[in-house]
Order: C-alpha cells, then structure tokens, then sequence
C-alpha cells in the first residue's frame, strides 16, 4: 500500500517541504514540494504544520490536496505501466502547482545545439531533406562562437534578447576578440537570424529588432590567377614532389572550375565518354549539382603524364587533405615567382590582425582561387558564353556567377561596346572590299 509522508530536513529556519513516497520494499522516492515553513512550526511527526495561522491552515489543505493528487496519479499510471520513480513524482508534484519546467531551448546556445542537430532532417523549400555536412559544419561553428561569446561576458542569452544591442555587441566580439574579416563577421550574424527565425517558427518569444539583424558583407579583392601566370607555375623548376603535385591540381583546378572539396576527390572512375569526348562527371558536394566538365588538353596532359590517373592526395581526411593544398600553393606560387605586390585580406603575419593590406601575391593564393581563375579567365574570352561556364562552375544564376568574379555594370558596358565596335570595323572592311570588286 502506498503512503506519503511530508517533512522538513531543518531544525530552524525558512525550511523546504519534502514528499516522500513509499509504494513498496526499496521503492521509496522524495522530492521537494516547493513549498516552504519556519521549521519552529513543522511537526514531523505528523507531517504538518502546526499553530492556527491561516497561513499554515491553507498550507495544510494544500499538503493535504497534494497528497491525494500523488494518490490518484500513482493509481492511474500504475495500473496503465508507466514506470514509477523520483522523475516522475516531481513531474507529478509539479503538475499539481501547475509549474512550467523550463525549457532550455529558451537559451539561444541550446536552441542552437537543437538546430544543428535538426539539420540533417530540414527540408528545403524544394522538397530536398537534409543539408551538406558543410553547412553542418558551419553552423556548428557559430554555435561555439555563441557559446564562447557568453562566456566571455559571463551570462547567457534567452532568444528573446537577441536585439539590435546584443548583434552589435557579439559584432565587436567577433571583429576585436575573434580577429574575424568583415565578411565573415556578417555572415555569421546571417546564420545567427536564420537560428532565431527558426525559433520563431517553432513558437519561441523572439525580440522585435529581429529585422534589424542582419548580416553584411564588403567588396573583398577577388584573387585569379591569369593564363600567364599559369604558365609561370607549369614552367617552374620544382624540387619538391609535393609542389609538383600541388602544381598538377592547381592547373587541374584552374581548367576544371570546381571547389576543392570537389576536386581533390576527381578520380579515374568519374572520367566519362560521350559523343567522342572526354568528361569529369561528378556531383557537387556542397550544391548536389550534378555537373559534367570537359577535359581540357591541359587537363589531358596531366592525365598522360599520371597514366591516366589523377594526381594523389595529401591526406586522408578531407579537411587535412585541403590545408595541405593550400600551404603548398603558396609555395609553388613564391617559387614560381609570384612577388607582385596585391591588395587582398590576410592576417598580418606581424600585427597579427586580419584586414586588407598589400602583399606579395604568392601569400594571398588559396585553393579558391582555382574555380575562381576558370570563371576569370573564360569569362574574358568572348568565344565563351555566360551560360556554359555556369554549366561548369554550378552558379544558379547569371547574377551569382558575375559577382562571384567581381563584374559590376560598366564592365557589361565596355564589352557590349567592344562588341559593337568590331562589328562595325568588320562592316567598313566589307564596304571596302565590296568596293574594289
């Protein structure tokens, strides 16, 4: 037979009330009330308080109405195998004083944590489910600079406070303590509002200067790497095995316009024929765009050189596999005498700040650069059409794909005067020679 017993541990003192449940042999559990007496008026013995206050009149009642609810409790989710233990008798208790437990997700790092791990089951707007395990990554990320920005300012943050002040706090954060670029900055305060809309979404009190949370960006340098300068590099005189194959996969890279998580992993088993060419066919990590690339007779080169192979990686983890690239880019690229000097952002290797600076270019080359210098450079050639270097990049559109390579509107302009400038220089050429027939 079940029974219940209220106490108090003190011998003085405001003191909290205790429920102790018995239900059976080593199956007894307590768990505080909530409620709280002066222990000079608590009997133990008779487990209520004692004196004709009304206070401790009411107080009774209540321990008495507390103690029936457990009863009751106890019957229905015994009888229906629900598993018994101090969980659940302050679960119990707590639905008697109808108290709220709360829910730690109200904290923007914990629901942080649940949206990274909601991920892998979001659906996008095109039916697609999940994400790439790189936006995993990123988000994860932010979540740890959140995580880090509490504790640097001893606090943590309800969703709910994440205003217009706190966004310019966490920005300085981020530029002073983190060392970040703008960039970067501002795109992790995107991907922050994408957490806190998320937490709208689900029912969570958010602050009305959300719309004031935005992101930003700035007009970094774009750093290519021209058909010259590729050059330079193939006719460099290399020492190193490792530069060597750096050297093949950045020229790889350069003629095949993908992202380094996609071509450091090209193997002899995506090489495809069709119509009598020769095609890298792949699907792109980060978009799942499937894109087939022709092979370009440097490209070919390579391949000859390697037995058909494509060169060997430098690890075996992807993220070691691409810091290895880029560190001996920079080396073949100093090697092959790249010295001019370049704006573009790096960390300063004397003041140890991130900005925007002028530096030899060999220290601003990075495995970006690859797809970057195949939009570049094709882009420049007139014979090459927007659309079919899209087709090879995967940029969704037109407007993308040109500011992805650094085109504003009086670039658009000259090459359409260029254009109609030929033109009528073909034209005169015609009259002229129609002339003297």
């Amino acid at each position: 037979m079940a029974t219940i017993k209220f106490y108090v541990q003190s011998a003085n003192g405001n003191s909290p009330i205790y429920l102790r449940l018995s239900i059976g042999r080593g199956k007894t559990f307590k768990q505080k009330t909530g409620q709280f007496v002066d222990a000079k008026n608590w009997s133990n013995e008779s487990g209520a308080p004692k004196g004709r206050d009304e206070k401790y009149k009411k107080l009774k009642s209540d321990l008495i109405k507390l103690e029936g609810h457990v009863l009751d409790t106890l019957n229905v989710d015994n009888s229906s195998g629900i598993l018994l233990n101090s969980s659940w008798l302050k679960t119990t208790i707590d639905e008697f004083y109808h108290r709220k437990e709360e829910d730690v997700k109200d904290y923007i790092v914990d629901y942080g944590d649940f949206y990274v791990e909601s991920l892998s089951s979001k659906r996008s707007p095109s039916g697609k489910v999940g994400v790439s395990k790189d936006t995993v990554s990123k988000y994860k990320t932010i979540v740890d600079k959140l995580r880090a920005f509490e504790k640097y300012k001893k606090r943590r943050y309800l969703i709910k406070e994440l205003n217009k002040n706190f966004r310019d706090d966490f920005v300085n954060y981020l530029n002073t303590e983190g060392r970040l670029s703008t960039n970067t900055t501002g795109r992790y305060i995107t991907f922050v509002r994408t957490i806190i809309l998320d937490a709208q979404k689900n029912g969570y009190e958010v602050s009305r200067q959300i719309v004031d949370f935005k992101g930003f960006t700035e007009d970094a340098p774009i750093i290519t790497l021209s058909f010259n300068e590729l050059e330079a590099i193939k006719n460099a005189d290399l020492k190193d095995s490792k530069l060597e194959i750096a050297r093949d996969w950045l020229i790889i890279g350069c003629y095949a316009g993908q992202r380094v998580s996609d071509l450091l992993r090209m193997n002899k088993k995506m090489i495809i024929n069709h119509g009598g060419y020769h095609f890298i066919s792949l699907k792109q990590e980060k978009t799942g765009t499937l894109v087939q690339v022709p092979i370009h007779n440097e490209v070919l080169t390579i391949l000859d050189k390697r037995n058909g192979e494509f060169p060997p990686v430098f690890a075996n983890t992807r993220d070691s596999n691409s810091t290895m690239f880029n560190r001996y880019l920079k080396e073949l690229c100093q090697v092959a005498g790249l010295h001019t000097l370049t704006k573009g952002n790096l960390t300063d290797p004397i003041t140890k700040v991130y900005g925007l600076g002028e530096y030899p270019k060999w220290m601003l080359v990075s495995s970006h650069i690859c797809r970057r210098s195949f939009a570049t450079n094709f882009y420049a050639e007139a014979e090459y059409p927007t659309p079919l270097l899209m087709n090879i990049t995967g940029h969704a559109t037109e407007t993308m794909f040109l500011k992805y390579i650094g085109k504003k509107p009086m670039d658009y302009g000259l090459q359409l005067a260029r254009i109609w400038e030929r033109k009528a220089e073909d034209k005169k050429v015609m009259v002229v020679e129609e002339a003297n027939l």
